[in-house]
Parts: C-alpha cells; structure tokens; sequence
C-alpha cells in the first residue's frame, strides 16, 4: 500500500472491497454493454479530470463543454464569471488522479441512463492569485494538497458526462448507499447474492449458504 493511499485512508479494507464489488458489477454489464467496461470508464474520468482542471486554470468553461451535464456545465459557467468579476485566477499546479474506486452504479432502465459515482485520491498545487497583478489571495504555493473527492457520471447519448462533485464529507453517502441499483437482471447469481448482503437483506449465515448451495449446483450445459 503506498504512502499517498494510507494518507487518503484507502487502506480501509472495507471500503477497497466495495471498490472490488462494483468493478465487477461494471465487468458483469459490460459482458452486454462496453460502454459499462470499467477500464472504459476510467479513462473517461481522467479525460474529463484534466478537461475540468484546464477549464479553471484558463478560465474559459468552453473548455469542458462535452465533458459535463448540462446543469453542472452552467454551474460551472457561473464560477469561472465569478473568478473573472473579482479578478481572480484559479491556478492548479500539477493536478493529478493518484487513484480512484467506483464506489457505487446503477445500472439504468427505459427511463433513466446508467450511473456511476467514483472516489477520486487527488493531488495539486493549489493557489488563487489576482489577475491584475499577481497578489496571493488564497493557498499556499509548492505545497501540494491531497483531496478526497466524489464524482458522479451519467451516460447520455452514449458519452460518460461529469453530473456532480462531492467533497469527502458530503459524498461519504455512497458508501453506505446500494452497490447497484434495483435492476438485478444483468448479474450472475453469485453477484446478486453479493448484492443482497450489500443491502443488508440477508444475513451473513444465510449469505454462506446460499452461496455454498450455488457452488455445490452442477455446470448448465
């Protein structure tokens, strides 16, 4: 385990299981759907990291046009105006993703497009400077800052568009919130299984149960 992902607290074993359970969620739909590969999904996150960053360190929200929903890709119109009215400059210094888990996923229906919300381990130099002259107003320069962050994904069109950012506080929710969502149809019986001791509907003693029985059946043919 590397000193950044102790730092971030990825050591919790509980938590890297989970990232585990919905990897192999994504795996499963992907079998159906490779727009659900979460290798896919993954590099889709990085392009849309580095689209974001480049939107703020240049103040110009174009930058990440098709990499956002809608509704946050106005958010994010409205901040950079604001940076720019109070003559400030946003400067990210080597933004990087030192690691990320996908942490929950639902898998969409007629009406609603799949979702999927990852935990970002992030790093960067992070200061705010005037744009008239260069004054220091916040952070602290060379001092690289490490971040927890949630980031929610919903495909539209076929395309993975940025549709929410979370803090560490605010987005510990999808810890504790459903592997996946109702819609158990693509999985196997061992991850539905899994996915009902996730839920809590079943208890340990009946989750090895049943998962001995499914074990023990014979191979369909």
């Amino acid at each position: 385990m590397g000193l950044l992902r102790r730092l971030f607290g990825k050591a919790d074993p509980e938590h890297e299981e989970r990232g585990e359970d919905v990897t192999a969620h994504l795996r499963a739909a992907a079998a159906t759907d490779r727009t659900l590969a979460p290798e896919r999904i993954r590099r889709r996150v990085r392009d849309v990291f580095f689209a974001l960053q480049r939107s703020w360190i240049e103040r110009d929200p174009s930058v990440a046009e098709g990499f956002l929903s809608p509704s946050l890709a106005e958010r994010q119109r409205l901040r950079i105006d604001g940076l720019i009215r109070q003559h400030r400059v946003h400067r990210l210094e080597n933004p990087l993703i030192e690691d990320l888990d996908f942490v929950s996923f639902a898998p969409g229906d007629d009406v609603a497009e799949p979702c999927v919300t990852a935990r970002l381990w992030i790093s960067m130099v992070e200061t705010i400077r005037d744009s008239r002259d260069g004054t220091l107003v916040a952070g602290t320069p060379r001092e690289k800052r490490l971040t927890t962050e949630y980031w929610t994904f919903e495909r539209r069109g076929g395309t993975w568009l940025l549709a929410d950012v979370e803090q560490d506080d605010e987005g510990r929710r999808h810890l504790s919130a459903p592997l996946v969502g109702d819609d158990f149809a693509h999985l196997s019986p061992e991850m539905a299984l899994r996915e009902r001791y996730a839920r809590a509907e079943i208890t340990l003693e009946q989750f090895e149960e049943q998962m001995g029985e499914l074990l023990r059946q014979d191979p369909i043919a």
